[in-house]
């Protein structure tokens, strides 16, 4: 199942980009999230910046038809792998996600686009509940969750750039 999700800012996209690679604003975007732990890595591979975040949520918004999948708590893995401004500053990136032990994988592209006096944050993720017959009911429950906490981290991004 598909979900897109953008967010304007007031700032030049290497701010963006500047933002949405720091460690103190991923470890505020898990705390604005209700993480009960986390673990953001942020590294260099070539002119690649990879961010890795871990965060362990609780599992009580789950449905109960997947509950047994997924316990007490759930642990989400994303990896946001951003490549070199292209010369407008503009900025793309791979995304790999997993909640840990369970069969939901995310993967998708994000972007940081110029245009005018704000930039823009997109990220299109393709996310996937590979459990036969009862998957794609349980796959609207995954997306709404993983765009609730988008929206906050995108809200703490545009506190971050004013």
């Amino acid at each position: 199942m598909e979900l897109k999700l953008s967010a304007s800012y007031d700032a030049t996209p290497e701010e963006v980009f500047a933002v949405v690679t720091d460690k103190t604003f991923r470890e505020q975007a898990c705390e604005k999230t209700n993480a009960l732990s986390y673990d953001v890595q942020v590294s260099q591979s070539g002119a690649d910046t990879i961010v890795k975040v871990t965060r362990e949520m609780a599992s009580d918004d789950v449905p109960d038809i997947a509950r047994k999948f997924v316990g007490g708590t759930l642990t989400v893995v994303q990896t946001e792998t951003w490549h070199a401004a292209a010369a407008d500053g503009s900025r793309k990136a791979d995304v790999a996600g997993e909640i840990t032990n369970t069969p939901v994988s995310l993967k998708g592209t994000a972007d940081i686009t110029p245009g005018g006096a704000q930039t823009t944050q997109g990220i299109t993720l393709d996310v996937k509940v590979a459990v036969p017959l009862i998957g794609k009911k349980i796959e609207p429950f995954v997306v709404d969750a993983v765009r609730k906490g988008l929206v906050k981290e995108h809200e703490l991004g545009q506190e971050w750039t004013k």
